[in-house]
C-alpha cells in the first residue's frame, strides 16, 4: 500500500492527505454524536426508511417493517406509513432499495461485531449505528478520489482540479452529509456519479473489455436511480459521458442490461412488499409547492441553496458561461444544466425538507456541475491577480460553510423551516 502511495503524482498525494483529514473529521464528528450528542443514533431521518430494507431482509427474512420502524425510529415519532398497509397487509416502505444495498457491508461488520461483544445483535445497537454510516463515509471518500483522478486524466490542471474537488466537500452542505449523516442518500448519489465520471475516463477498459465496461456503466446508472428516484434527471448527463462508447445500437445492450438489473431488483422488492407492480411508491405525497417552492428552494431564507451555499450558484454560472464560449463541450455543459433544472423543478415543487442543513436535495448535482466547471476554468488563461482572487473567494466560501455548519451542529439556530439567513450566518453574535 505504501508503494502504491509513493507511485502517485504529487497532486494525488496531496489530495489523499486532504481526504485523510476529512476522515479524521468524520471520526471526530461521529464519535461526538454517538457519545455526547442528543441521540446515540447515526442512522436517522430518512435513512431509517432506507435501512429498514437491510435490517428486515437480513435479520427477519421478510419485508414486514412494523418492528423495524419501532426499533429504528424511537425515540423519534414513527413514520405516518405505520397507519397504512399494502394489499398484502404489510406496513409500506416508500423508499427505494439502492441505499439498502449499499448498507450491506457496514451491516455485516456491525452484525459480526455485535455477535462477539455485549451489544445486542438487533440491527439497531451501537455497532450497526457506527459501521453502517462509517462504511458509507469511506465509500464517499473513495468516490472523491475517483473524481479527482478523473479530472487529472482529463487534462485538468492541478490548480483547477484540487480546489474544485475540495470545494465540493468543504464549500457545500455535502460536508454535513459525509461527516454527520452519511447514511442519508445524498452523499451516496454523489459517490455513484463520481464513479461514473471516473469510468468515463477509462478508455482502455472500454477498448479491452467493452461488454463488461458498458455493463458496469449501466449498473452504476441503475444503482443511482434506485438510490433516489429523482436521480433519473442525470440520465442525459450520463449519456454525454459515455456517448463515444455508444456509437451503435449493440453498444447500448450491455448498458441497458446493467441498468435494468437494479431496476428489476427494485421491482421485485416492491412486489414482495405490495403484491402488485409499483412504479411510484410515494402515494399521497404530491409536488404541490408551486412557484413559491421553486423560489424558496434557490433563494428562500430557510434553506435556499444559492444563499446558504453560494458555491452552487458559482457552479451554475460556470456552466452557463461554458455553454456560450466552449462549443466543443456544449453538450456536457447543457446536460449538466438540464440536470440542475430537472432537480430544481422536482425539489422546488416538493419543497419539504424539514430540518435539512441547507437544501440537501441539490447535493447530488455537485459532480455533474463540477466536472464542466473544471473544464471551463481549465480552458481560461487566468492572470495571477485573478488566481489570487479565486483563492480568497474559495477560502471565504469554506469559512462561511464551516461557520454555519458549526452553528447547525451546536444547535445555535433553529433547524425548522422558519429560520432566517440572519439566524444562520449571525449565530455567533446572537
Amino acid at each position: 500500500m505504501l508503494n502504491q502511495f509513493n507511485q502517485q503524482s504529487p497532486a494525488q498525494k496531496l489530495f489523499c492527505l486532504f481526504l485523510g483529514g476529512i476522515l479524521l473529521l468524520i471520526l471526530m464528528v461521529m464519535g461526538a454524536s454517538l457519545f455526547a450528542g442528543g441521540s446515540p443514533d447515526l442512522i436517522v431521518s430518512d435513512a431509517n426508511g432506507y435501512y429498514s430494507w437491510t435490517r428486515s431482509i437480513f435479520l427477519d427474512g421478510d419485508v414486514d417493517f412494523r418492528n423495524d420502524y419501532a426499533y429504528l425510529y424511537a425515540p423519534d415519532p414513527l413514520p405516518s406509513d405505520m397507519a397504512r398497509s399494502t394489499p398484502r397487509g404489510l406496513v409500506p416502505n416508500k423508499y427505494p432499495i439502492g441505499m439498502g444495498i449499499l448498507y450491506i457491508p457496514g451491516f455485516i461488520l456491525g452484525h459480526l461485531t455485535a455477535l462477539v461483544t455485549p451489544f445486542m445483535a438487533d440491527g439497531a445497537s451501537l455497532p450497526y449505528q457506527f459501521f453502517v454510516p462509517f462504511s458509507l463515509a469511506l465509500l464517499v471518500l473513495g468516490g472523491f478520489y475517483l473524481f479527482f483522478t478523473a479530472l487529472m486524466r482529463s487534462g485538468i490542471k492541478t490548480e483547477v482540479a484540487l480546489p474544485v474537488s475540495c470545494l465540493m466537500l468543504l464549500g457545500t452542505n455535502l460536508l454535513h452529509y459525509v461527516a454527520k449523516e452519511p447514511a442519508m442518500s445524498h452523499a451516496a448519489g454523489v459517490t455513484v456519479l463520481n464513479a461514473l465520471i471516473f469510468l468515463s475516463t477509462c478508455h482502455s477498459f472500454f477498448s479491452q473489455r467493452p461488454i463488461l465496461a458498458r455493463s458496469l456503466a449501466g449498473g452504476l446508472s441503475g444503482l443511482l436511480v434506485v438510490i433516489r428516484l429523482s436521480n433519473i434527471v442525470f440520465v442525459p448527463f450520463i449519456w454525454v459521458l459515455f456517448h463515444d462508447e455508444l456509437r451503435k445500437f449493440k453498444d447500448w445492450l450491455p448498458l441497458l442490461f446493467g441498468g435494468s438489473l437494479f431496476m428489476l431488483i427494485q421491482e421485485l422488492m416492491y412486489f414482495w412488499l405490495w403484491g402488485i407492480i409499483v412504479i411510484y411508491p410515494y402515494k399521497g405525497e404530491g409536488f404541490n409547492a408551486g412557484f413559491t417552492g421553486l423560489y424558496e428552494s434557490l433563494l428562500g431564507q430557510n434553506w435556499g441553496v444559492f444563499l446558504h451555499h453560494p458555491w452552487y450558484l458559482i457552479l451554475v454560472i460556470c456552466n452557463l458561461v461554458g455553454v456560450i464560449i466552449i462549443a466543443r463541450h456544449r453538450l456536457l455543459f447543457s446536460t449538466a444544466l438540464l440536470s440542475f433544472v430537472g432537480l430544481w423543478i422536482l425539489n422546488g415543487l416538493w419543497n419539504n425538507f424539514a430540518t435539512s442543513f441547507g437544501h440537501r436535495a441539490f447535493i447530488e448535482l455537485l459532480p455533474a456541475l463540477s466536472l464542466p466547471a473544471a473544464v471551463l476554468l481549465n480552458s481560461i488563461m487566468l492572470t495571477k491577480s485573478v488566481k489570487r482572487l479565486g483563492i480568497v473567494i474559495a477560502a471565504l466560501l469554506v469559512f462561511l460553510n464551516v461557520h454555519i455548519w458549526a452553528g447547525y451542529l451546536l444547535q445555535k439556530y433553529d433547524h425548522n423551516p422558519h429560520r432566517t439567513l440572519a439566524d444562520v450566518y449571525l449565530w455567533t453574535v446572537r
